[in-house]
């Protein structure tokens, strides 16, 4: 996770519940405040923050600091498992959530990369080509936007090294939703600061001992 002080209120409280699920199932959790890409806006924090944390571990989850598991949920580590070929797992976003022609809609609010040359080619890429980030064609997503011209486009061939869980598996954003198997992850995509902080201290109440 990576958050600064002018979203703690409810980034905290997450980082708290995050890491009772990381407890639960053996899973070391790193929480970061600390600018490493200064010209950019923070969402691209998660960049330089995986790159720099990669090495050290088989796998790095990125969650968004408005997003928290479920603690009764299943282990991330056994679908991790499950897609051990892939480089990256990524989540689809909510159907039609982009109205161009793209085969998929990735969300980057929670994502899982493998620790391999590829991963870490593919992130520095990602993060640091100042073409891709000048010409993404969906600005209002800064980090979004670049790696869906980036799976659209197949660059390093993305699309045969990752794979895109349809909405619900990873991560889902609204309390009507009905899945067959609870998602991993609930994501307040979009919500403001007042809502992700009832909700995120609502959960922790009622299900952190």
């Amino acid at each position: 996770m990576w958050y600064d002080s002018k979203i703690s209120s409810f980034a905290d409280i997450n980082y708290k519940i995050n890491k009772a699920y990381c407890d639960k199932h053996n899973i070391e959790i790193i929480c970061c405040n600390q600018r490493r890409y200064t010209h950019r806006p923070m969402v691209w924090e998660r960049i330089p923050l995986l790159l720099h944390y990669i090495h050290k571990y088989d796998y790095a989850i990125w969650i968004d600091a408005d997003a928290h598991f479920y603690i009764d949920g299943e282990n991330i580590v056994d679908l991790i498992a499950k897609y051990s070929n892939y480089n990256f797992i990524f989540s689809n976003d909510i159907p039609k959530s982009i109205k161009e022609d793209i085969q998929v809609s990735i969300n980057t609010g929670f994502f899982i990369v493998k620790n391999t040359k590829y991963s870490i080619d593919f992130l520095h890429i990602w993060g640091y080509d100042e073409m891709l980030c000048k010409n993404n064609r969906f600005p209002k997503w800064p980090d979004q936007g670049v790696i869906l011209d980036m799976y659209k486009e197949n660059m390093l061939d993305i699309q045969n090294n990752s794979v895109v869980l349809e909405y619900g598996v990873l991560q889902h954003f609204h309390h009507g939703d009905v899945f067959a198997q609870k998602p991993f992850v609930f994501h307040l995509a979009g919500r403001t600061d007042v809502i992700r902080y009832n909700h995120s201290l609502q959960y922790f109440t009622e299900n952190i001992p």
